[in-house]
């Protein structure tokens, strides 16, 4: 038994082998996808012979004790290397002693068993492959029929079965006819106690094993084979959201920055209000129409629009214009920061804070003649050294 255990291992692995080299590409069993419920079911049915072996009993003779047995199972593979299948099997067994003392028995087995692919996990997945090396290994309930008694003791038994757990374990040699059909060729083995096959109680205590060797047919079901996930799209979408990801991180970033440069310029901008409504305070306290003072209007960055605030200062100036004497010119002069915008941008906007300021005047009832209206853009910075004070309109 021993010479075709080691017959059948090396004509597995000559299989194995042939059809690894034949594979251009190997593909792993991993990388798949799972199959649905209704896909890649299989029936099997077999039939061969039997022997069985008491360990640690007599020596078994098993050319002088072989017994018919077949097996039919239903089997599903979830991935290409791992299923599960339920079969039932049975028919003859005996006690393997020699021929003159052995009774025989029928008995059933009624096993769940996992199903391996070897050749599909090592070598990776092939639909078209040769031959396929699968292990199996499981467990379920078996029962023999009483038959080591007298007619008047069988007469008598309550039970007339002797049933047990037991378990299974073997190697299912899967040659592919075409895509729905394969031949198989098992060789297995029943672990039970040796007293399964209603031995001589002189032989009770021990373990055997039932060694099947079975030839027969598979026939798979559709849908057949699995499909290859593509990666491709996922990997792609990941690859775009790391890039989105970083490009986010960078914007950030930048806002972050800009927060900060923007919190600086508020408060730039807050202290020039602040000198704004001091400057307008002391003009009120202390303006007079003499020569050379001047009234100045501030505006915000990039803007041109007088403020309620700066209207307040205007409506000062706007009385003191009227009462001045009627040949008295007042000159508006619009500047822009020279730090901010291009020099045709400045311009214009320096015109446009003269204007609004000659028409904030004009508004209030100011005579047009007594006034004229100028503009330098960033050309000349009246308050050097403090950009944010040279966004503004002089009035003179």
């Amino acid at each position: 038994m021993k010479k075709v255990l080691l017959c059948l291992a090396v004509f597995a692995m000559s299989f194995t082998a042939i059809g690894q080299e034949k594979e251009e590409k190997v593909l792993r069993h991993k990388g798949f996808e799972t199959n649905r419920l209704f896909d890649n079911w299989e029936v099997s049915v077999l039939g061969g012979v039997q022997s069985f072996y008491v360990l640690g009993g007599s020596d078994a003779n098993f050319s002088d004790a072989f017994m018919p047995e077949i097996q039919f199972s239903v089997g599903k593979w979830v991935t290409p290397a791992f299923g599960a299948r339920l079969a039932f099997q049975g028919f003859g067994i005996n006690d393997g002693t020699d021929t003159n003392t052995f009774s025989n028995s029928s008995y059933h087995y009624l096993h769940t068993d996992v199903m391996v692919n070897l050749t599909n996990w090592i070598c990776g997945y092939k639909s078209d492959r040769f031959y396929n090396a699968v292990l199996l290994g499981g467990f379920g309930w078996a029962a023999s029929q009483l038959q080591n008694m007298t007619e008047a003791e069988l007469e008598n038994a309550t039970d007339k079965w002797n049933d047990e757990f037991a378990a299974t374990v073997g190697l299912s040699n899967r040659f592919r006819i075409c895509d729905a059909l394969s031949a198989n060729l098992d060789l297995n083995g029943m672990i039970v106690k040796d007293d399964f096959r209603n031995v001589l109680p002189s032989q009770e205590g021990n373990k055997g094993i039932n060694f099947e060797l079975m030839a027969g047919v598979t026939y798979k079901f559709p849908e057949r084979g699995f499909d290859v996930v593509d990666y491709t799209p996922y990997k792609r979408k990941i690859s775009s959201l790391e890039q989105d990801l970083a490009a986010s991180r960078k914007d950030v970033e930048r806002g972050n920055n800009d927060n900060n440069n923007l919190k600086n310029q508020v408060e730039k901008e807050r202290k020039a209000k602040e000198q704004a409504i001091a400057e307008a305070k002391r003009i009120k306290e202390t303006f007079s129409l003499s020569t050379g003072q001047s009234l100045s209007i501030y505006f915000t960055i990039d803007c041109s629009k007088v403020t309620d605030r700066n209207m307040e200062n205007i409506k000062f100036l706007a009385e003191a214009i009227k009462t001045s004497a009627k040949n008295r010119v007042f000159t508006i002069t619009g500047y822009a920061d020279e730090q901010t915008g291009s020099s045709e941008h400045n311009m214009e906007l320096s015109k446009k804070r003269a204007e609004a300021v000659y028409n904030a005047l004009i508004d209030l009832g100011v005579d047009s003649n007594k006034l004229k209206v100028e503009y330098k853009g960033d050309t000349e910075q009246p308050f050097t050294g403090r950009p944010y004070m040279n966004r503004v309109a002089v009035v003179r």
